[in-house]
């Protein structure tokens, strides 16, 4: 009797140290419903920014910020230097945030806004990764008549 009494001490010392173990802090700062709550006594002060889309919105931007497009020889470039090329070669407009990278030519495709538009177009400015160069392509729907 004396064993089973001994082997419940245990185990519910065992449940008990290993709740605190690996219960984790108890005492911080926790995103609900987009916003920071106190849980116990954190030491350090709230968080300065918002949480949940907040971050989540910041994340996305830092992750396109760092993206790299590859060409198929095995050059790269980053976003950011393909958007400064693109201000150079497609300036009668504005680029949009939204790109994409086609690995398959090795160019980066960021969306533009002319300042004067053409129906049924929708153009992106194309970054070339290795030749460093890009152009406006304007990605007309149907049949194009030259002279216009």
């Amino acid at each position: 009797m004396k064993k089973l009494f001994f082997l419940i001490v245990f185990l519910m010392a065992v449940v008990v140290v290993v709740g605190f173990v690996l219960g984790g802090n108890e005492d911080s700062w926790i995103c609900q419903f987009g916003q920071w709550v106190k849980h116990g006594n954190p030491s350090s002060a709230k968080p300065d920014g918002g949480c949940e889309q907040g971050v989540i919105n910041r994340t996305k931007e830092r992750l396109e910020d760092i993206s790299v497009c590859y060409s198929p020889n095995g050059g790269r470039m980053d976003f950011v230097k393909a958007k400064e090329i693109a201000k150079n070669y497609c300036v009668e407009g504005e680029l949009k945030d939204e790109h994409f990278c086609n690995e398959t030519k090795g160019t980066w495709w960021i969306y533009f806004q002319p300042n004067n538009p053409k129906k049924d177009c929708n153009p992106v400015c194309i970054v070339d990764v290795e030749k460093e160069t890009a152009e406006l392509n304007w990605r007309c729907a149907g049949v194009v008549n030259p002279e216009n």
